[in-house]
């Protein structure tokens, strides 16, 4: 299993290019990037990447939907709909849901232990 993008394109929250990162459709996600969108779902305060850009909670749940699964809901298991947290980078125009930060943090502590 590779936790790096084969295209070796930028992270799309911070630019970055080294060390390990999950793809996604626009872009994979780096490392840092990963870890600081899952303190900012966890308190809601903005964090900024090693860029310098700011990650912040999408508060609006008709806002932009993830980039990576192309959500903005989640539909419980009755058939009901609730907003689906999401970061997004303004300064690159880039939106993660916390369950692709939560799969990329998975992936990446999978790829790190070997």
């Amino acid at each position: 299993m590779t936790a790096t993008n084969g295209a070796g394109r930028p992270c799309r929250f911070c630019g970055g290019v080294r060390g390990p990162r999950v793809p996604g459709k626009e872009g994979p996600i780096c490392l840092d990037c990963v870890r600081a969108g899952l303190r900012v779902a966890r308190d809601g305060a903005d964090r900024q990447t090693t860029a310098g850009d700011v990650l912040a909670a999408v508060t609006s749940p008709l806002a932009a939907v993830c980039e990576f699964c192309g959500r903005r809901e989640r539909r419980t298991f009755l058939g009901l709909r609730r907003p689906l947290l999401r970061v997004d980078c303004a300064a690159r125009d880039a939106v993660i849901c916390v369950d692709c930060l939560d799969h990329a943090g998975d992936v990446l502590n999978l790829a790190l232990r070997h």
